[in-house]
């Protein structure tokens, strides 16, 4: 029986967008997973996000009002820090680039993409740039740097934010909350160190600071969601100079290659949903994911059980799938047929 190669870093790797002549504009939107409203106004906010990445990057905040939020009570002290500032009393609000657009996202979406537009071709007055984004274990370290583009003596901060990207409703044992919604884009899990961000001592042209980071993963749900925005922001105007996606992804690169996928066995597979995969040690799994062929993710769950076979019972439409084993040994790759 072979063993699983030990895995000495899981590699997050960046790919940073930042462009000289273009800003990348920031739209923080502040929600709640109970209220009726911000599922049928948050909607097309993500899809823009979702098809500008060029253009926008997004955090998304979750209020304890006016339901409980499952979401926000994981990091209420953060959550509510941003919520104060902007003195936002009601959901679903948008925010665009802290002072450019301020209001509740009804009144926002008609003219979405026409205020994105009419933003991104003002010049970032900032660079951002990464040069370290990995995840060792449960420990996540950053470094970015934060170059000015026009000399200033404007109160600036630097704020990092660790989101995770896409959060499934199913992934909590009990649901976050009673709307429609089936899952929770561009979550905001942990601002770094936290919601006062870095002040930037170096604000002369092309002056330059750094903010370096580690920061143990709580409340995520799925690693392979884990991204970061960062952003420069004027304290007293409000106004955001420029933001940045990181976009982290799993790699190979840098990892010891797992070598007992062939001994993990799914069966019945083809399946109806109902799967069995059988581990060919005992192992302490932590989270298990199943991808569609659009690299979408359509079933998470932390998992932290030690144990040598896993039951998983997908509602997937038919196709093929790749379930992704995260352990302490390494992580495992399966694909699956789906045929109901």
């Amino acid at each position: 029986m072979k063993k699983l190669i030990g895995i000495s870093a899981l590699a997050l790797f960046m790919h940073n967008t930042t462009l000289a002549q273009n800003r990348v504009v920031l739209i923080e939107q502040f929600t709640n997973s109970g209220c009726p409203p911000c599922a049928s106004a948050t909607p097309p906010v993500y899809n823009y996000l979702d098809t500008n990445p060029a253009d926008v990057v997004g955090i998304a905040y979750h209020a304890s009002f006016p339901y409980n939020d499952s979401m926000h009570y994981e990091n209420p002290t953060d959550a509510n820090a941003r919520i104060n500032y902007y003195s936002v009393s009601g959901v679903p609000y948008t925010i665009i680039d802290g002072n450019y657009v301020s209001n509740y996202t009804n009144n926002v979406t008609g003219t979405l993409a026409s205020k994105i537009n009419t933003r991104k071709v003002v010049a970032p007055l900032y660079e951002i740039t990464s040069s370290q984004l990995s995840l060792v274990g449960n420990t996540l370290t950053g470094a970015f740097k934060f170059k000015s583009l026009s000399a200033t003596t404007a109160n600036l901060v630097a704020h990092v934010v660790v989101i995770e990207k896409d959060v499934l409703k199913n992934s909590y044992a009990a649901s976050p909350g009673n709307n429609s919604e089936t899952h929770y884009p561009y979550v905001m899990r942990k601002m770094i160190p936290n919601a006062n961000g870095t002040t930037l001592n170096n604000t002369t042209f092309n002056g330059e600071d750094s903010v370096n980071f580690t920061w143990n993963l709580a409340n995520i749900k799925n690693i392979a969601q884990l991204r970061v925005v960062a952003f420069v922001q004027n304290t007293t105007t409000k106004e955001i100079y420029e933001a940045q996606l990181f976009t982290t992804q799993t790699s190979t690169v840098g990892v010891t290659a797992i070598s007992n996928n062939a001994s993990t066995i799914a069966y019945p597979n083809p399946s109806n949903g109902l799967v069995k995969l059988s581990l060919p040690i005992q192992t302490s799994i932590n989270n298990v994911s199943v991808i569609n062929e659009l690299g979408q993710t359509v079933y998470s769950s932390v998992v932290n059980v030690l144990q040598n076979e896993l039951t998983l019972n997908l509602n997937v439409n038919n196709g093929m799938y790749t379930v992704r084993i995260v352990t302490n040994e390494g992580v495992i790759i399966k694909k699956i047929n789906i045929i109901n």
